[in-house]
């Protein structure tokens, strides 16, 4: 302990040798040469860790970043042993020499153990030709989920219409059978001509519906949507419903978002629309609109003091055609909460809810003000192709 403690104590202590230029028959070549090699050396060394640390700062989530700093350390220490070893023709520092080739034996053990140790992941990490060949998949599976979207969407348009057609037919037929001979048939007839055009307008608000939840995503040219004027126009468009019920809707102050007009009108509008549907007996319906900014993105919470749902349910009214209640309790196709989940979640966000049975419920959901979709991906990986 002694001894420790003495070396530490006359580290810098060069008294007990003489330079090296007395130790021994050093010929002015022979010096010069071996002081010109170590600092070549010491150059060398200080170079390559420099360059490692700019490659790990500049380049962000480097693999194995432990390993690089490890290696860059055990060079700048070897470096530094050839600068001292130079330096100790004029000024002997044995006990520093000492101390810096310890700290350079010790890193080089660590570095050593940090190869092994990561050497099945470094051998796991694919190199750019596997890369490329990765990126090349990647963007023909794209390329081929978007031309399967495209045919879905066109199968589903034209699948609509081939569907409407001969549903306006019925609805024509009922129509004219109870205009012509309503007089002559009795009550249970008359019964089931309602019925029939009830179901068939339902069919026809279900049909809609699904058009326009398979077209949720499907444009890729975005605007600035200022979500003020937006909201206004939803409100507007329900102007009727809102009167009907003495609804109350309040409305905050809403960011300009980019986005596709219709996809964000989609969203505002079913919520609203459940906000007004689902009220209680006796009370008036009051919906508020707000949104805080979180940084990278904007949180919306749109709040109703109608019935209410039940935690258990809170997944379940996400997916399409879940219905919590009968047709003859409320109207509905069960397909609008599915599409205002697609587009949050094509957009980049999240939608979730909170509830109290026979208080209300507030919708949360969040938009990034960046947003990207999967076309933009495809469209970003063909420019770089």
């Amino acid at each position: 302990m002694n001894e420790l403690f003495e070396f530490f104590s006359r580290l810098t202590d060069m008294s007990d040798w003489p330079p090296r230029w007395y130790c021994g028959r050093w010929t002015d070549f022979h010096g010069w040469l071996y002081i010109a090699s170590d600092l070549t050396i010491w150059l060398a060394y200080m170079t390559i860790p420099l360059i490692l640390i700019r490659f790990v700062l500049i380049k962000k989530g480097v693999p194995l970043p432990g390993v690089f700093w490890l290696f860059g350390a055990f060079i700048l220490l070897c470096g530094l042993t050839h600068l001292i070893d130079a330096m100790m023709f004029w000024y002997p520092a044995y006990r520093l020499n000492a101390l810096i080739r310890f700290l350079t034996g010790a890193v080089s053990i660590a570095t050593v153990i940090a190869l092994f140790r990561y050497f099945n992941e470094a051998v796991g990490l694919r190199t750019s030709k596997e890369y490329d060949r990765e990126l090349s998949y990647r963007m023909l599976a794209m390329q081929e989920l978007t031309r399967s979207n495209q045919e879905l969407q066109q199968f589903a348009y034209v699948a609509s219409h081939d569907l409407q057609s001969p549903l306006k037919t019925i609805a024509n037929y009922l129509t004219l059978l109870e205009s012509k001979h309503g007089a002559a048939l009795d009550t249970d007839a008359r019964r089931l001509i309602g019925v029939s055009a009830a179901a068939a307008e339902r069919l026809r608000h279900l049909i809609n519906d699904l058009l326009e939840f398979s077209r949720v995503g499907s444009e890729v040219s975005f605007t600035q949507v200022n979500l003020n004027e937006l909201v206004a126009e939803v409100l507007e468009d329900q102007q009727a419903e809102i009167q009907q019920v003495g609804g109350d809707v309040e409305v905050g102050n809403l960011p300009t978002l980019t986005g596709h007009r219709t996809d964000l009108k989609q969203v505002f509008q079913n919520l609203i629309s459940n906000g007004l549907k689902y009220r209680r007996a006796g009370v008036t319906p009051q919906i508020r609109i707000n949104v805080k900014d979180e940084g990278d993105q904007y949180r919306f919470s749109i709040s109703d003091n109608g019935i209410g749902i039940d935690r258990q349910y809170y997944d379940r009214v996400f997916e399409i055609f879940q219905r919590l209640h009968g047709r003859g309790q409320y109207s509905g196709t069960g397909i609008g909460l599915a599409t205002c989940k697609k587009v949050i979640e094509i957009y980049g966000g999240t939608i979730w809810l909170e509830s109290t049975p026979g208080e209300g419920t507030t919708f949360f959901f969040t938009i990034p003000k960046v947003i990207k979709t999967l076309h933009h991906y495809t469209q970003a990986d063909l420019a770089q192709a």
